[in-house]
């Protein structure tokens, strides 16, 4: 009974297409998020999003990273809208969403108006994102802030370690109710690199962290990651994230759905067919077998995370990736990360966090269209 009642709330959200619920009086309604096959719609006009990753809320720090170097917030993100970004993925934990322990005493060193509350802090960033014209997708990227990096569960919940699906969708709706209070949310990525699901399983798992968002916001968008290899790849190893060989029609979810891959090169990790004589230009095939058919079936999609040193044979790969999300006509995309921090790809500045990777800037400009 309780399928029979999921698998008809799943097709009512389908067939809605629009949601459009009449708000009390006086009060205004959220902006209309919607998805169709060229990108992201607002309000009915298309919404190009061109987002960098700022992580830090995901950490036990509780805070972004990179205010320990003088800088505020408002100027980090002055600085990437210089460069012509107009979107942010946030990382997120529990403990921020559940105000849950200290922000890092290093956050008030560049911004002394940061809270010391990790959900005030959380509101604090939204706020100033907002006020400078940035969307925002919130990621729940682990459900422990301590399982980060190399320990990232592969799973949006596990009741081993104290987490349990219905924390999930607690936490799934807490983050809903901050796209409500913030229009410029568009969208909730249900988990972040599901790799230790089939796609079944996580297939099943994403309708219902679907209906726990659309349940508060019907008019925000959730996003669905691939998972890993667990499940057909077409005989080419995925990144965590990037497999949605299997992936078919739009989960029931109609126009609430972004599929959104992870991929990444060489700087990350290796695959054998890095290692072909025709690289990189055998990459379009993988790219297509792993999430490029979804253009094929008139499926939304974007990335959620690339990015790399940008040196050598990684380079080439995102050169050549970035030819390849033109020629689709992609327009939805978060490369990984603002952060130099980040181990394996390093950042869009550099270890000063205030001087740009210019060829990463210029690289992602051509994806903007201002190159």
């Amino acid at each position: 009974m309780v399928k029979l009642l999921l698998s008809l709330l799943i097709a009512l959200v389908g067939c809605a297409r629009l949601p459009n619920p009449t708000p009390p009086t006086g009060e205004t309604p959220p902006p209309l998020y919607s998805t169709r096959p060229d990108g992201v719609y607002k309000g009915g006009a298309l919404l190009p999003l061109y987002g960098v990753n700022w992580f830090g809320l995901e950490s036990c720090d509780r805070a972004p990273h990179g205010l320990w170097s003088g800088r505020s917030v408002a100027e980090f993100l002055g600085q990437l809208k210089s460069f012509g970004f107009n979107a942010l993925r946030l990382p997120v934990a529990p403990e921020v969403l559940r105000d849950q322990g200290t922000v890092a005493s290093w956050a008030q060193i560049g911004d002394p108006a940061y809270p010391k509350s990790p959900l005030a802090g959380l509101h604090y960033v939204l706020e100033k994102a907002q006020g400078l014209g940035f969307y925002v997708l919130l990621d729940f990227h682990t459900f422990r802030c301590d399982l980060i990096g190399g320990q990232l569960p592969g799973r949006p919940f596990d009741p081993a370690r104290g987490y349990t699906k219905g924390d999930w969708l607690a936490d799934l709706e807490r983050m809903a109710r901050l796209s409500l209070d913030f229009p410029s949310v568009f969208g909730i990525d249900l988990a972040n690199e599901p790799h230790n699901l089939t796609w079944s399983e996580w297939k099943a798992l994403a309708q219902e962290g679907a209906q726990a968002v659309l349940g508060v916001n019907p008019r925000v968008l959730v996003a669905v990651e691939g998972v890993g290899n667990l499940s057909d790849n077409g005989g080419y190893p995925a990144f965590w994230g990037e497999n949605l060989t299997e992936a078919q029609g739009d989960l029931g979810l109609g126009d609430r759905l972004l599929y959104l891959p992870h991929v990444y090169g060489p700087s990350v990790a290796s695959q054998p067919y890095f290692n072909d004589p025709s690289f990189p230009e055998n990459l379009p095939a993988i790219w297509d077998t792993h999430f490029g058919h979804l253009s094929r079936q008139r499926l939304p999609w974007g990335v959620g995370e690339f990015g790399g040193k940008y040196q050598g044979d990684d380079q080439r790969w995102q050169d050549r990736f970035v030819q390849y999300l033109k020629g689709k006509g992609v327009k939805v995309w978060f490369y990984w990360a603002l952060n130099p921090n980040s181990g394996d790809t390093g950042g869009l500045l550099q270890d000063d966090w205030r001087t740009p990777v210019e060829a990463k800037i210029t690289l992602l400009q051509k994806l903007m269209g201002a190159l």
